[in-house]
């Protein structure tokens, strides 16, 4: 049994994280203080995989689900137990020297052998993925299981529900025998490795690099990066490697990016706003967007949840479930904005009377305004799908739609203040000096959330009515947001 002085075990999470970064395996094991709390969008991913897991187990009737044993003695002898069973095992408990397994599904093989299954909620395979079996094989073999294969359980997008879930139909399983075999000598030495820095008194230094990104957005970049200026080159939108070449070569400040490095049209105007200070203001582009507007002007907004597991027939995993609009309707310029919303009440299939009620809403001529339109419009058209007497109006809005992130998007304005991102979020302060700031709720996802807490959730009836009430008011800032961004470049441009 461990005591306090035992040196610490090296889990398949914590190798995955040094697999990414050495340094932040250090910290999880010295220095966690460092690391803030789990964000509510990251805990929902754990909560979503947690969901995943659970209807795997389906496809292993008769499984010993050891899920919940938190005590490492505790859960190894229970492995152990259940093995000689000869029956599936979930969250099966594996030691080997300082390696620790949960692995998700034992399955028997016969003859003593065993098939190892990593489920995940990802619809494709990835190389972490390979990684983390890896890892697992070598402890099991390692502790004397009989491993005949290696399978990935992903989830089947094609898979539409139809009544009750179908397991056999929400999964696809692959075989990666070969390639986590492959990979058992880089383990070795990964382990090795780990074990030496997770003993060392001191923190690594690793310099900041894509890795900080990839495969997952570590929670330390607040620390790690706080060296940088602000502004910098990461701010530059969708610098990826281009930046990363600038930070080799020591540009840190978007003012110092070299005149002749190759940048885009969108990106070599933001850079020159930043050593000029002064806003990129394309008056001609700007009124050629302005005049594609037609009234009575429609401005709309979706809010969406996207479940893996379809929670109702005629849904896909991983499929947009529309919750919300806001629609603002502009009659004629200077006119008064006249402001419908919907915002699903039951725990139940919202499409259908989301679908009804924009029809009765929206009107039949007239731009549509969208921030992105292809979330807009892919909403629609996934809909329409599921819900064909809805095809002929939704096809009949498709036409109609205006982009108003397009000039923010191509560069025809830009301001230091945006820091790089074109976003509704972003454009609106500079513009309009207004923002979200003052809202209990502030982004597309943690509407999602808080719709889905309050709907399918048991939770009191006011704050049910509390969070209704912020939800309305954040999809209608939406909305709003865009018709002040529009009266903001007539400003700018002058009369139509």
């Amino acid at each position: 049994m461990n005591g306090p002085t035992s040196p610490p075990l090296l889990s398949k999470s914590k190798y995955m994280l040094g697999l990414q970064c050495v340094k932040q395996l250090w910290i999880h094991y010295h220095q966690r203080e460092l690391l803030p709390p789990v964000e509510p969008a990251t805990q929902a991913v754990f909560d979503q995989g947690h969901e995943v897991g659970a209807w795997a187990k389906h496809l292993f009737p008769g499984g010993i689900d050891l899920n919940g044993t938190v005590a490492i003695d505790a859960a190894l002898a229970l492995t152990e137990d259940a093995l000689r069973e000869g029956r599936p095992v979930f969250e099966a408990a594996i030691r080997h020297g300082r390696c620790l397994s949960r692995a998700d599904i034992l399955d028997p093989a016969g003859d003593g052998n065993w098939d190892l299954i990593e489920v995940k909620s990802s619809t494709m395979q990835k190389e972490e993925h390979l990684q983390d079996v890896a890892f697992q094989l070598r402890t099991c073999e390692g502790a004397g299981l009989r491993i005949r294969r290696c399978f990935l359980l992903l989830i089947n997008t094609e898979y539409v529900r139809n009544g009750l879930i179908d397991p056999s139909a929400l999964f696809q399983k692959i075989d990666v025998t070969e390639e986590a075999r492959a990979l058992l000598p880089a383990v070795a030495l990964h382990v090795e490795e780990m074990l030496r820095v997770i003993a060392h008194e001191q923190c690594p230094e690793v310099r900041i690099g894509p890795h900080c990104q990839s495969p997952y957005d570590c929670p330390l970049q607040y620390h790690c990066w706080a060296f940088l200026p602000k502004p910098n080159i990461f701010d530059l939108r969708g610098g990826g490697k281009k930046a990363w070449t600038l930070f080799d070569a020591g540009v840190l400040r978007m003012e110092d990016i070299p005149a002749d490095f190759k940048l885009s049209g969108a990106q070599a105007i933001e850079a020159r706003c930043h050593r000029t200070g002064e806003p990129h203001v394309d008056v001609p582009g700007l009124r050629s967007f302005l005049a594609q507007l037609q009234y009575p002007l429609q401005f709309l907004d979706f809010e969406t949840f996207q479940p893996a597991v379809p929670p109702f027939d005629r849904s896909r995993p991983y499929g947009q479930i529309p919750f919300q609009f806001s629609l603002h309707v502009v009659p004629a310029q200077g006119a008064a904005p006249i402001h419908y919303a919907f915002l699903a009440e039951e725990a139940t299939d919202p499409r259908p009377a989301f679908l009804a009620e924009l029809r009765r809403r929206i009107g039949g001529e007239g731009s549509i305004v969208a921030y992105n339109t292809a979330f807009e419009t892919g909403r629609l058209r996934e809909c329409a799908e599921f819900f064909p007497d809805f095809q002929p109006w939704a096809g009949s809005l498709l036409p109609r739609f205006v982009d108003l992130f397009a000039p923010f998007r191509s560069g025809l304005y830009y301001h230091l203040a945006q820091h790089g991102s074109a976003s509704l979020k972003a454009v609106l302060p500079v513009l309009t000096g207004t923002g979200y700031d003052a809202l209990e709720i502030h982004d597309g996802g943690t509407a999602s959330r808080e719709f889905l807490r309050v709907t399918f959730g048991n939770v009191p009836a006011d704050e049910r009515a509390r969070v209704r009430t912020a939800l309305e008011r954040y999809c209608s800032q939406d909305t709003q947001a865009m018709i002040d961004i529009v009266a903001a470049l007539t400003g700018i441009c002058g009369p139509r």
